[in-house]
């Protein structure tokens, strides 16, 4: 009986991570017909885990759409991961003094399995101009900076897992110890980006500059400062810089 109970409890929350799945693919929101298409599931399955997840805050329902968006109590659990992650922690300090250098916003992404997160933002005011990449945002490797700079980190095994679609130069990208990219999240914007490392040597995030291209001349500028934060963090997760061999040499 334990069993059966464990395994319908493991079936239900399965049900429901797929429900805030689904929503978080419709920002407008969706109706329970719409949730209904893109999970498979039952409309009396997902009118009784909707009202659960409604209860806890975690959904909303628009009453005069009828359609179901996620709940701002979403938005507090993941400002909460965010404030436990260790490699943030380690890595403001030194975001906000780039960004008093750079005088361009500094973004703090860390990898989760094929793709990066936006985890963290730092920008100084008065800017009339800029960016979209904002906390949150999830992207592909190896598209924009930060992902490159991952990117370029993973062995071969691992790039052959990301499945690469479009044309990275992970070789130059790590020897030179940051990635450049331009035009490739957001139209009109350029970001330079240098991964993270932790003890173990494996690359868990990337920090850099990302700003409107009218106000960066040459990216490669910035590519110093970059890759000497990034290295700094990394010394803060126990990385031993001894270890890097040639893109730490450069």
């Amino acid at each position: 009986m334990e069993e059966n109970g464990a395994s319908g409890g493991s079936r239900t929350l399965a049900r429901g991570l797929a429900v805030l799945h689904a929503l978080a693919d419709q920002p407008e929101g969706t109706t329970v017909a719409g949730l209904a298409a893109a999970t498979g599931l039952d409309r009396a399955v997902l009118y009784r885990l909707l009202t659960t997840l409604a209860d806890e805050g975690l959904v909303i329902r628009d009453g005069a759409s009828r359609r179901y968006r996620l709940g701002v109590a979403l938005i507090e659990l993941g400002a909460r991961a965010a404030r436990g992650l260790e490699v943030r922690r380690h890595a403001l300090p030194g975001m906000r003094a780039l960004m008093e250098q750079a005088r361009e916003a500094v973004c703090l992404a860390v990898r989760d399995r094929t793709d990066v997160v936006v985890v963290d933002r730092v920008e100084p005011p008065g800017r009339w101009a800029k960016v979209g990449y904002h906390v949150g945002l999830r992207h592909p490797l190896p598209v924009g900076a930060h992902g490159k700079a991952v990117f370029s980190r993973l062995d071969e095994a691992q790039r052959a897992e990301v499945g690469v679609s479009r044309s990275s130069d992970p070789v130059t990208d790590r020897a030179r110890g940051f990635a450049i990219a331009t035009d490739e999240i957001e139209q009109g914007t350029v970001a330079v980006a240098s991964g993270v490392l932790d003890a173990a040597g494996d690359c868990v995030a990337s920090v850099g500059v990302v700003a409107p291209s009218s106000r960066v001349q040459d990216p490669t500028l910035l590519g110093p400062p970059v890759r000497a934060l990034a290295r700094e963090i990394s010394r803060r997760l126990g990385h031993r810089e001894v270890d890097e061999g040639l893109a730490t040499r450069r």
